[in-house]
């Protein structure tokens, strides 16, 4: 039987009953009727949780079969919310491993912005100076062919704007770093007399004057923490970087503390899955595996640190989960919005620094990549939310954060601090070419998914 009741509600007073009775009795129907109402709240509250959780995964799923999307993961937070995953499809075609928050990814170029932190945490403790040049850390000179009076400085290096490019003298070198037992010296490649060294690798524009997105400075960087802190870089990331703030991603499988491998990465090659990095062994390579096995990258001896730690991957290396790279973005937005960082991170006032403009397309010349980039701090790509350009978020004008590509991978990790919102996607490959459409500069398989993170943003109130 339904029950029925109103505020006004009143039970009659029996002529036997004292007052004090009377009241509790009152009390006790007051009672049932809010535990009633509760129940019945919670209850239309559960559904429509549910029907929403529904048409999100109906969007999700809609989305995937648009794109033939291999697996990807949503992650958004509003202001100090949990985080909100939602992830859909596989991180293994064969072994048919779902994707979840804890899936690691070698995440690309979003890897910059954490070898940005590393620097950042050296300029902290002022043994790195953003405006010294380079070539008094790295012990040997680094000048444009066409500008050699230049020096070339961090603060270029971290903005993109070291006249540095990559080309084929690059990738050469990266697959040679790779590949080799003894990866080459940086400065094989970067001196005139160097056995990799090519004019190309430099545009004709001054150091300071032009924006150049480089994979090559930032394998630089990487070799420019060890120089400083005599360290192998993945240790110094794991130690300053990560363990503060709770993080187990490492550089290395060494410094990693996922017990789950990495998503394989795909590229659909005449209508068939073809792993491009990171492919999953099966279960009978894995029996098969000596238990006394090399990891990748090996631990290398003290004197070989500070000369090539492009192995690690400081340009595009990292495997982390979407789980961690929340939590990342948690950090850096709480540091911008509410001026607090975990003890032994970076201050707030370092991130603060990261997030200034160092160069904006409207003022400052260079390849601004289809409009994707409009504005760049330290190691930080800054969102201006330009109409057809750089919009993840509509009602975000200024977001913060990074995106990559790679192998088939497409990642994006940004936060608006102003609202309060954080967003990654992470795709493990589509079936199809990337490509963009008049709404932004994103391609458009991360356009679909910004709109529907729009929308729930929208219905939680943020």
């Amino acid at each position: 039987m339904a029950l029925h009741y109103t505020s006004s509600y009143h039970i009659p007073k029996p002529l036997f009953l004292t007052k004090s009775k009377h009241y509790r009795i009152n009390a006790l129907w007051v009672f049932v009727i809010l535990v009633t109402q509760s129940v019945l709240l919670n209850a239309q509250q559960a559904k429509s949780e549910y029907e929403s959780t529904e048409i999100i995964a109906d969007s999700l799923q809609h989305i995937q079969e648009r794109y033939d999307m291999m697996g990807g993961i949503l992650s958004l937070a509003c202001k100090n919310e949990s985080v909100q995953f939602f992830p859909i499809g596989l991180a293994d075609y064969d072994a048919k491993d779902p994707i979840s928050p804890d899936t690691p990814y070698r995440i690309a170029s979003i890897s910059k912005m954490v070898t940005a932190l590393g620097v950042l945490k050296l300029v902290e403790t002022q043994e790195l100076a953003l405006d010294t040049p380079i070539e008094h850390y790295l012990g040997f000179p680094i000048r444009n062919p066409t500008h050699p009076e230049l020096p070339i400085t961090t603060r270029q290096l971290l903005s993109h704007q070291s006249s540095l490019r990559d080309g084929a003298a690059y990738n050469q070198f990266l697959n040679l770093s790779y590949s080799s037992e003894i990866p080459p010296p940086l400065s094989e490649l970067l001196q005139p007399n160097g056995e990799y060294y090519s004019d190309e690798l430099f545009v004709e524009q001054a150091p300071g004057s032009w924006f150049q997105y480089s994979n090559l400075g930032f394998g630089i960087l990487g070799t420019l923490i060890e120089k400083i802190s005599e360290e192998a870089f993945d240790v110094f990331i794991k130690r300053e970087i990560f363990d503060p703030i709770g993080i187990q991603a490492g550089f290395s499988s060494y410094t990693s503390g996922y017990e789950e491998l990495p998503a394989t990465l795909y590229r659909k090659l005449d209508n068939q899955w073809t792993p491009q990095a990171d492919r999953r062994p099966s279960q009978e390579e894995l029996q098969s595996r000596p238990l006394d096995s090399p990891r990748y990258p090996q631990p290398r001896a003290e004197e070989l640190i500070g000369v090539n730690a492009i192995p690690y991957g400081p340009q595009g290396g990292l495997p982390i989960s979407a789980r961690d790279l929340m939590t990342l973005l948690e950090h850096m937005q709480s540091a911008i919005s509410q001026k607090n960082t975990p003890e032994g991170w970076l201050n707030a006032e370092t991130i603060a620094q990261m997030m200034e403009i160092q160069w904006h397309a409207d003022s400052q010349r260079g390849d601004a990549y289809g409009g994707l980039f409009r504005a760049w701090g330290l190691g930080v790509h800054i969102l201006t939310g330009e109409p057809g350009l750089d919009v993840m978020l509509e009602k975000s004008h200024t977001m913060f954060g990074h995106s990559g590509l790679a192998y088939g991978l497409v990642s994006s990790a940004y936060f608006d601090p102003e609202r309060g919102v954080r967003v990654s996607f992470i795709t493990n490959g589509i079936g199809m070419a990337f490509s963009v459409d008049e709404r932004s500069a994103f391609y458009s398989v991360e356009k679909d998914i910004f709109e529907l993170a729009e929308g729930i943003i929208k219905k939680i109130g943020c």
